[in-house]
């Protein structure tokens, strides 16, 4: 099986639990939970992963810890429609400047964790856990279908487990102590400007009053 279905310092402790629970649904015969509980996973990091970026930024520029208010509102700006290509496209610009494909190609580990699964050959990353995946939850989801077999359960459980292994090297492939000094360096450029501008403000005000004294 491509990937690893757990990891201690996952950014998302939710979704590493949903991963192992997909797999008990598996092994106790409910396939159908089992493929849902693996796209909540994969939607689970997915969110984490943007909200650690924009809390890092928070951090880097206010030096606070994100409230439950802040993340809410963050939460806004996620793109949640789009099942798959919507939401992983979003991250990875965000978090890696490439798309989910690029990264896909150009990252060794990705790259091999993707080759693994079956007929990944020539396909589009972005496409194949779209259809292999999402697409077979929403049809248990939208349509109600509730006859899923066992191998077509141990196939997504499989894609799960690979999706979250890829976007796992997307968050270590992420140099977090750059984006930080990018964000606090683009403050304090930010800080510069204003402050300028107030004293720019303040010296025409100067320059009327001294004007109006003279007359």
């Amino acid at each position: 099986m491509p990937g690893s279905l757990m990891d201690g310092l996952s950014v998302s402790v939710t979704a590493e639990r949903l991963l192992h629970r997909s797999e008990q649904e598996l092994d106790g015969g409910d396939y159908t939970l089992s493929i849902l509980m693996g796209v909540m996973a994969i939607e689970s990091y997915l969110t984490r992963l943007f909200l650690k970026l924009e809390g890092m930024a928070n951090y880097a520029t206010k030096f606070e810890l994100p409230t439950a208010k802040q993340e809410a509102e963050w939460e806004e700006e996620y793109p949640r429609g789009g099942g798959f290509p919507g939401p992983v496209g979003f991250v990875s610009q965000r978090l890696v400047g490439t798309t989910f494909d690029e990264f896909v190609a150009t990252s060794k580990r990705a790259s091999a964790i993707f080759s693994a699964l079956p007929d990944s050959r020539e396909a589009s990353p972005t496409q194949y856990f779209q259809n292999q995946l999402f697409r077979r939850r929403n049809r248990i989801a939208h349509w109600g279908y509730v006859n899923t077999s066992k191998s077509e359960a141990q196939l997504c459980h499989a894609v799960a487990i690979a999706a979250a292994s890829i976007l796992r090297e997307m968050d270590a492939a992420t140099d977090w102590v750059a984006f930080a000094e990018r964000m606090a360096a683009a403050a304090r450029s930010g800080v510069a400007v204003e402050r300028q501008q107030l004293q720019d403000i303040l010296a025409v005000r100067q320059r009327s009053e001294r004007l109006r004294q003279a007359r």
